[in-house]
């Protein structure tokens, strides 16, 4: 007969977990309210370059039918996709997440209109003629550092790989807001799916299914058309890859680490900060004990880091230059130990409130399989907050770093209908925000 101590525990961890729920919804909140107060009480607060602080852009709240289209396409994502995910076979699980991730940042994008789909050309895609103005790619690879302090801001805080590729895009015959569109897109659908691969292989596939419609219905998708999106989506493919391999022990393990290690190398080449995301391909090799393959994968990666070599960047002198840059403008006027908290309490916002009560599940479950991908998520925020090369945008820049954060919303599913109640909050905090917050991403 069951005693009566066996039988009020499920109620007391539920009580428990709960608590924790609310614990981290309130810390959620509490963040954004600290960050907000502490922004505009600052004295120095013009000089913080933000209008919505601590966002950036401007607060100008707009009523438009424009809205009508996220409001259905997320409603019917609610409804939809849970039981797509638990129900579907694996492959069109992917499709279908992929497809409504898209779709979801279409619509919210083209609230804004055309210039919702702006940001690639305007930041990377104007400045293409500086290629054949250095006399083609070779000569724009070889002064590209020495010239840091003569271009745009976006390249000058980057490596050139982004620009690169429009201009030959363009040669042939693809340019244009659709192009950069399709482009951001990509990314975006890139992203969701490697993230997805990660949490099957090294967690389980429940696991991934669950997590799949947390993945797509996130407020951050509110600036999904911009060149960051791009970023994250070479480099969580290049992750999901070298995962794969770890978890592989026949031969096809090597040439899988070669080419994940390749294509992370390749994201290097368009933004330095998604170097960071090193972190969970170590974590997990290193778990599984497969140093080896590990290794494999850095070569393969190193290889194509040092292959504009052959035309004069370095990496590394890349890095360097910025560095200087960055704090020869806005991170000299923008104060490190407010950033570090309103950093993350933008990311916090970016991410949802379902993932801050995904992460509080989490800790009390502790799933040691699904800490070695969220946990390793967060450790890469954290180390970018600390660097002190993310003071604001980080709602944009830290688009790369966040499809791995957003799998711990699965710890809060039981069933569909758990799933839908808190994807109806993340798509209301995602409309809202579209409505309020005018930005150029």
């Amino acid at each position: 007969m069951t005693s009566l101590a066996e039988r009020e525990r499920p109620a007391t961890t539920r009580a428990t977990g709960r608590r924790a729920v609310v614990v981290a919804l309130g810390a959620w909140a509490l963040i954004l309210i600290v960050a907000r107060v502490w922004g505009l009480s600052r004295p120095d607060q013009p000089d913080l370059h933000l209008d919505a602080i601590p966002f950036y852009g401007r607060w100008d709240p707009v009523a438009t039918w424009r809205l009508l289209p996220p409001v259905l396409v997320g409603a019917a994502t609610v409804v939809l996709l849970p039981s797509i995910a638990a129900r579907w076979p694996w492959r069109r699980v992917l499709v279908a997440t992929a497809a409504l991730a898209i779709g979801w940042s279409l619509v919210l994008a083209a609230v804004d209109g055309a210039g919702g789909f702006a940001d690639i050309g305007r930041e990377y895609g104007r400045h293409i003629g500086l290629v054949d103005d250095r006399g083609g790619p070779a000569a724009f690879l070889r002064s590209y550092v020495e010239h840091q302090d003569a271009v745009p801001v976006h390249l000058q805080a980057h490596p050139p790989g982004l620009v690169l590729t429009l201009w030959a895009s363009a040669r042939a015959g693809l340019s244009g807001p659709g192009w950069e569109t399709a482009l951001a897109m990509a990314g975006v659908a890139a992203a969701a799916v490697a993230a997805l691969v990660v949490a099957r292989d090294v967690v389980s596939e429940r696991f991934a299914r669950r997590a799949a419609p947390f993945v797509v219905l996130v407020p951050a998708a509110v600036w999904h058309t911009n060149a960051d999106v791009v970023f994250g989506g070479i480099a969580l493919t290049g992750v999901a890859l070298v995962v794969l391999a770890t978890g592989r022990v026949d031969r096809r393990r090597w040439p899988l680490a070669a080419c994940g290690g390749a294509v992370f190398g390749l994201s290097l080449l368009f933004t330095y900060g998604v170097a960071l995301l090193a972190v969970p391909i170590a974590a997990v090799a290193l778990w599984r004990r497969r140093p080896a393959t590990l290794v494999v994968a850095a070569a393969a990666g190193a290889v194509v880091v040092a292959l504009p070599l052959l035309w004069g960047f370095w990496w590394i002198d890349g890095l360097a230059a910025t560095r200087v840059q960055y704090y020869a403008g806005v991170g000299a006027v923008r104060p490190y130990e407010y950033f570090l908290l309103a950093n993350l309490a933008v990311f916090a916002l970016a991410v949802g409130p379902a993932t801050a009560a995904g992460l509080a599940r989490l800790a009390r479950l502790r799933d040691r399989r699904a800490w070695q991908v969220v946990g390793s998520g967060l450790a890469v925020v954290l180390l970018a907050d600390l660097s002190g090369l993310s003071s604001a945008e980080t709602e944009r820049i830290w688009q790369p770093f966040m499809p791995l954060v957003l799998l711990a919303g699965a710890a809060l599913v039981s069933s569909p209908q758990d799933a839908r109640r808190w994807l109806a909050l993340q798509v209301t905090i995602a409309v809202v925000l579209q409505a309020a917050l005018r930005s150029p991403w």
